[in-house]
């Protein structure tokens, strides 16, 4: 029979859980000035895009991979202090001032915008 000295480890060990997932990595997209290479044409810097066009756009919750391509690399890119939102920047100069859009980080899609 087994002693109880061996019995006790035993019975710690096995009602462990189990180890916890490992967050995702939240990958920051660059900006103009962190990688000029990769500033190329769009539709939205062709000035092909209306407001309206805009914003049914970026109502519908497109991709992170889609708002680059549309819009291009933006200005300036925040994460706010919890780690579920990116913060894309584009400035306007025609009406000095930026528009924002917001990114989940949990599922890189739409998740609120600001666009005048």
């Amino acid at each position: 029979m087994l002693s109880p000295i061996f019995l006790i480890p035993f019975v710690i060990f096995s009602c462990s859980t189990s180890p916890l997932p490992t967050p995702k990595k939240i990958i920051m997209p660059p900006t103009k000035t962190s990688r000029p290479d990769l500033i190329k044409e769009n539709v939205y810097s062709r000035g092909f895009l209306t407001a309206y066009d805009v914003w049914e756009f970026l109502r519908l919750s497109p991709s992170e991979i889609e708002v680059l391509d549309m819009f291009g690399l933006p200005d300036s890119v925040w994460l706010d202090e919890r780690e579920t939102t990116k913060f894309l920047y584009y400035y306007i100069n025609q009406m000095k001032d930026y528009n924002t859009i917001e990114i989940s980080a949990k599922t890189d899609s739409v998740s609120g915008f600001e666009w005048d």
